[in-house]
């Protein structure tokens, strides 16, 4: 088995999407070590297994299909403990009628698909005459907002398709991006965190300032330099987020993150691809609902209570956090190793810390050194006073009229 294809010594025979490539013997070697490996340790390259045995068109490909995501509104925020106590600042996101609204790919290109989704539905009159027209023609409410996700060819869903909250599951990692706090036109103070100035030098115009901006002969301020402008109101990108809880009834999604951003922003979710080297999903932490979810037609969500709509994840750490991890606490295996243990050696006596003790020690030594600097400025100032002195009778023995 190769890496590289075979290829042909006439160019006219080369294909118009062929990988022409130099024959590279180091990773050649890397690639039958890794097949090798693979053989030998099956359970632990099951997640390569897809490669050599891809699922049909149209099946998830954990190596290849990337899901379309969700637009949801930045809700509340809460606090949940899991099954050993510790404590999550969550936030919640509602998902107002999401909903498949175009398609779209440039003349056929690979790596140009993509799927719009749609939000909060709002009267027709809200939008302008010819943005209505698109949701017309397209057949679906008038919605809010609307924002494109890039996916594979076998990830499309039909246009009008109403998307649930359990297209994602809990558990797994999540990307969101919104608009944060917009906080105007600020300072490098408020903006980076510059010191400012002195408060008490006298001048009263120098406290907030940035400060020197360019050295000599700089000619200019270079552009990036950090100065007093607009400050948030700017695209946010959170990556790998858990999803901790799903309520599929009031279409809330938790996760345990707090964004800087106002209650009402649009937050675009979509699955992660940073998953540090790992497949987001495989045969363990299972695969999604692909394209997305589809509740069964006898599902009646308004005849169910809302704890029964409860979707929750594993804890994300298995201890509590606020005590030592169970690895490093003593057992009672521990215990009895350590009494059945003879000391070599009678260890040392360890000297008493006696911390009043030294509080008083040290008051002392501060006490007497403040005295003593007190009498070696008694005696500065006294020298000082009478060389004054001398001074001033010499200058009145100067002026002094003398009778002759």
């Amino acid at each position: 088995m190769s890496l590289y294809p075979k290829i042909p010594e006439n160019p006219r025979e080369w294909q118009p999407d062929q990988l022409l490539t130099t024959y590279d013997a180091v990773r050649e070697d890397k690639y039958d070590a890794f097949i090798r490996m693979r053989e030998k340790f099956p359970e632990l390259y099951q997640d390569t297994q897809a490669w050599n045995n891809p699922p049909p068109f149209g099946e998830f490909n954990m190596h290849y299909s990337v899901r379309f995501g969700m637009v949801g509104v930045k809700a509340f925020t809460c606090k949940d403990y899991d099954s050993y106590g510790n404590q999550l600042d969550l936030t919640a996101f509602w998902f107002p009628d999401n909903q498949v609204v175009r398609h779209q790919n440039r003349g056929g290109e690979t790596g140009t698909d993509r799927v719009f989704v749609g939000a909060m539905n709002v009267p027709v009159e809200f939008h302008k005459p010819h943005v209505a027209a698109a949701y017309k023609a397209a057949r679906v409410p008038v919605k809010h907002v609307c924002t494109s996700f890039p996916v594979t060819p076998d990830a499309y869903a039909p246009v009008g398709t109403k998307l649930d909250v359990r297209h994602f599951k809990v558990g797994q990692e999540v990307s969101i991006s919104f608009q944060n706090t917009d906080y105007g036109y600020k300072g490098v103070v408020f903006r980076y965190g510059f010191d400012g100035g002195w408060v008490w030098l006298g001048d009263s115009k120098w406290q907030r300032r940035p400060g020197n901006i360019g050295a000599e002969g700089q000619k200019r301020v270079f552009p990036g330099h950090r100065m007093a402008g607009q400050t948030g109101a700017a695209i946010e990108t959170y990556q790998g987020i858990p999803v901790w809880r799903i309520d599929y009834k009031n279409s809330l999604i938790y996760l345990p993150t707090l964004i800087d951003a106002d209650v009402g922003v649009y937050v675009k979710f979509r699955d992660t691809i940073n998953t540090k080297g790992r497949t987001l999903w495989n045969e363990h932490r299972g695969l999604p609902p692909f394209p997305t979810f589809v509740p069964s037609s006898e599902e009646d969500l308004s005849k169910m209570a809302t704890d029964e709509c409860q979707l929750v994840s594993q804890p994300f750490y298995t201890y509590f956090r606020d005590e030592h991890h169970p690895v490093s606490l003593v057992t009672q295996a521990d215990v009895e190793d350590a009494k059945a243990a003879k000391p070599a050696a009678v260890a040392a006596k360890k000297k008493v810390y006696d911390m009043k003790k030294y509080q008083e020690s040290r008051k002392k030594y501060r006490q007497q050194l403040m005295k003593s600097r007190k009498f070696r400025l008694l005696g500065l100032r006294t020298v000082a006073h009478q060389k004054q002195e001398e001074a001033r009778r010499a200058k009145i023995l100067k002026y002094r009229r003398v009778k002759t």
